[in-house]
């Protein structure tokens, strides 16, 4: 029934091209250029840059907007094998309040829920977010991840985030797993950005 109603409480049209109820239409998700990353010895899977209809998806989905959940994880779950383990890279809670939700967890269990694999949701991000960082700050930053309180951690798993952009985070994550036994397969984030391109959660450029 919720299905039925939604469209007509909430209507939602795609950010590319205008198509109704859907965020992103596979037509506009279709033109995002995939990318493999390699961050020393981690593989990260980038579904397209940060431009274009991703980009301004990964805005709304940054704004609170639920709408870009579905479709943003579609396109993600080409890059993920099945029957994995997927670790999300939380934000921070006050993001996730702000927000309404967390946008790497949501996107993980869903993702997760397609390739009938499993979310571990044991990470949490501690400190400030790292919006309006320069290139040099971000890669400077450490220990920004803990494990959670009674957390288990997989014997294996795939990361997952939104946006890469230095790489530190992801590898920052990755590091804390790996200490705790955890075999780290790869990464698979929405959209990576170009040095000397805007940053995903401010105004200014990397340099």
């Amino acid at each position: 029934m919720w299905a039925a109603i939604r469209p007509w409480l909430f209507p939602v049209w795609c950010i590319g091209c205008g198509a109704e109820n859907i965020g992103l239409c596979p037509t506009c998700a279709a033109t995002a250029t995939p990318a493999t990353i390699h961050l020393d010895r981690l593989t990260v899977r980038a579904a397209g840059e940060y431009a274009g209809p991703v980009r301004d998806a990964v805005l709304a989905l940054k704004r609170g907007e639920r709408a870009f959940l579905d479709p943003l994880a579609a396109l993600l779950s080409r890059y993920v094998a099945a029957h994995g383990v997927l670790v999300p890279l939380r934000t921070t809670r006050r993001r996730a309040a702000e927000r309404g939700f967390d946008q790497a967890s949501e996107l993980a269990q869903r993702v997760a829920g397609l390739r009938c694999g499993e979310c571990a949701d044991v990470l949490l991000k501690r400190g400030a977010a790292q919006r309006g960082l320069g290139r040099g700050e971000r890669l400077d930053a450490r220990g920004r991840f803990a494990l959670r309180p009674g957390a288990v951690v997989p014997p294996r798993a795939v990361l997952l985030d939104d946006v890469v952009t230095t790489g530190a985070t992801l590898r920052d994550a990755a590091g804390l797993l790996t200490a705790s036994g955890c075999s780290v397969l790869g990464a698979v984030v929405v959209a990576r950005t170009l040095a000397g391109r805007e940053t995903p959660r401010g105004d200014r450029r990397l340099v």
